[in-house]
């Protein structure tokens, strides 16, 4: 009798499961990780690429190096964190609140949709103080463009009637400063803490209080 033949499976790349990500996806995933934690200078491309499985010689064929990956992480940061809010497109009209609950109250929710806000935000904060990229990117991206987009909405609105006459760019300085404590004493200072979305909330709407109090329109 002949015996059966089988085909042998065919040796290669694995088959990618449908909704799976691809390497590079999987590379930008495990670096921001790595960056969060161990520091963007302390870690390694072959730290990077042993944590997925690939050699050095693999990462290279979807990375020059390990900066190119930083630039993807600040490509990410842009979508995620950038993202006009819809308040920012009605100015709060359509939806019948203040510019400061449209700005403040979706951020505990980005941060439950968006994990790796917090680890992106780690990174920022823990390597701008020697690494000059970082901190030139944190520098322009989140505080002067911030500033000058901020005061822009906020001119906006005091020209539509939400927000009173007032000192404007003072506003601006406000309001970022506190975004950018909350985002410090949250995602560094309280790091090792779990995160209470809950907790976060109600701080949040002390502060919209406070600023629709003395800013918002009364009529």
């Amino acid at each position: 009798m002949h015996q059966k033949q089988t085909t042998k499976p065919k040796m290669g790349r694995p088959f990618k499961q449908k909704g799976e990500k691809n390497t590079k996806e999987k590379i930008l995933d495990v670096a921001i990780d790595l960056f969060s934690k161990n520091g963007y200078e302390r870690t390694s491309v072959r730290e990077i690429a042993s944590a997925i499985g690939l050699t050095e010689g693999a990462f290279y064929k979807h990375y020059d190096n390990k900066e190119a990956v930083l630039d993807d992480v600040f490509t990410y940061a842009e979508k995620v964190v950038f993202t006009p809010l819809p308040i920012e497109q009605t100015l709060g009209i359509l939806q019948g609140m203040s510019i400061f609950r449209g700005l403040l109250t979706p951020l505990p929710d980005i941060i439950a949709a968006e994990p790796y806000v917090i680890k992106i935000m780690r990174i920022m904060f823990h390597e701008m103080n020697h690494n000059e990229k970082i901190r030139k990117y944190y520098q322009v991206e989140y505080t002067e463009k911030a500033d000058a987009y901020m005061l822009a909405l906020f001119e906006k609105c005091v020209e539509i009637g939400s927000i009173r006459p007032c000192d404007v760019q003072s506003l601006t300085k406000i309001f970022n400063t506190y975004r950018a404590e909350w985002a410090f004493q949250n995602f560094i200072v309280n790091q090792n803490k779990p995160l209470d979305i809950d907790k976060l909330r109600k701080e949040l709407n002390d502060m919209i209080s406070f600023f629709e109090e003395h800013f918002g329109n009364r009529s």
